[in-house]
């Protein structure tokens, strides 16, 4: 397929492009909507819908046509919802959950359902965030920098550097709005980072090591069994390929 002339095509084949944008302006407003964490409002909005919905043709299957609009939907509103606030980790993780529903499901209006369900869940965990959010403009900044450079050697001092803040100040702050340590929060972080890994991937324990920048293999288990509770390949037999929904082994 020639992608421009197709893109030409259709184009030249739109019939109301008024429509398409006042289309496009409510699906905006709708992910506006639930990153907000108006519950109740979302409640009423999803009353009808899907009910007069027209979905673009992305598959010439309907049930798998509906799938794809699915995924689009738990894509944007995750996208919407990390803007407005939620950390990625959860944004994503939730995302790839409902995807992997989805892409079980035979029948279009368990997936309409189901769609509802997401949208809820991300606003209900939006209304969370922006009850507790109580933090500061530097404790922010600097929760999202140790998230985004959570792989690879992270200290105090760099996180300090990045915000331009006196190490000390910062700590101090971060351990009154937070509840707990820079270097306590960052190994949560890595630890967090190393458990999905466990269960999702094949890479070995030096190998996490060396990706999260901890100082030595030894130094990665004896933090890994402390927060965890047993050590790093004991926690992969017992969680590897986990379905998240029933708890079995795949």
């Amino acid at each position: 397929m020639n992608i421009e002339q197709e893109l030409t095509k259709r184009l030249l084949a739109e019939e109301d492009s008024a429509s398409r944008s006042a289309a496009y302006n409510k699906e905006i407003e709708f992910y506006e909507l639930v990153a907000s964490g108006s519950t109740e409002l979302l409640g009423e909005r999803l009353k009808v819908f899907g009910s007069n919905q027209k979905f673009g043709k992305l598959s010439d299957d309907v049930l798998r046509n509906r799938k794809y609009h699915a995924c689009i939907l738990v894509g944007m509103i995750s996208r919407f919802c990390i803007e407005a606030g939620m950390d990625v980790a959860t944004a994503y993780n939730l995302s790839d959950i409902y995807i992997e529903l989805f892409d079980a499901m035979t029948d279009v209006s368990e997936i309409e359902e189901l769609s509802k369900q997401a949208a809820l869940d991300y606003c209900r965990k939006m209304q969370s965030i922006r009850k507790s959010s109580a933090m500061s403009k530097n404790v922010v900044s600097s929760v999202d920098y140790i998230r985004t450079h959570i792989s690879g050697k992270l200290t105090v001092e760099d996180v300090a550097n990045a915000m331009n803040l006196n190490p000390s100040y910062l700590s101090k702050l971060f351990k009154k709005e937070m509840g707990i340590t820079i270097s306590q929060y960052i190994k949560e972080q890595k630890i967090a980072i190393a458990c999905n890994m466990l269960r999702h991937l094949d890479d070995s324990s030096l190998t996490i090591s060396n990706y999260l920048g901890f100082s030595s293999q030894s130094h990665f288990i004896q933090v890994f069994k402390k927060v965890v509770g047993v050590p790093p390949e004991e926690y992969r037999k017992l969680h590897y390929h986990q379905s998240w929904m029933d708890g079995t082994q795949d």
